[in-house]
């Protein structure tokens, strides 16, 4: 069996070394039982979060026909994007100090 040693705030030492001997009670390894169930419900979260983030196997195929519903072409959109960022810009000039 591995063994960590980590820094917690003593705030939540008190907290964990009272609830774990309230639910596991005096034993010696009650703290070790508590934050070993902690970190297995932790990883086993963190797990499904990162898989959810995975990126796709093909990235072309999965955007592909997002924008089949505009009628502009790209170098249209990048010159209409241009335009966009320099109103903005220019705004944020005009701001008076």
């Amino acid at each position: 069996m591995g063994e960590l040693k980590v820094r917690i705030p003593n705030n939540i030492e008190s907290q964990l070394k009272s609830t774990a001997i309230g639910c596991f009670g005096k034993k010696k390894d009650s703290i070790d039982i508590a934050v070993s169930k902690a970190v297995e419900e932790w990883i086993a979260k963190m797990h499904k979060a990162l898989i959810s983030q995975e990126p796709p196997q093909d990235p072309v195929k999965a955007i592909w026909g997002m924008l089949s519903h505009v009628d502009k072409s790209g170098v249209e959109l990048q010159h209409e994007a241009k335009k966009i960022r320099f109103n903005k810009t220019m705004r944020y000039r005009d701001v008076p100090d």
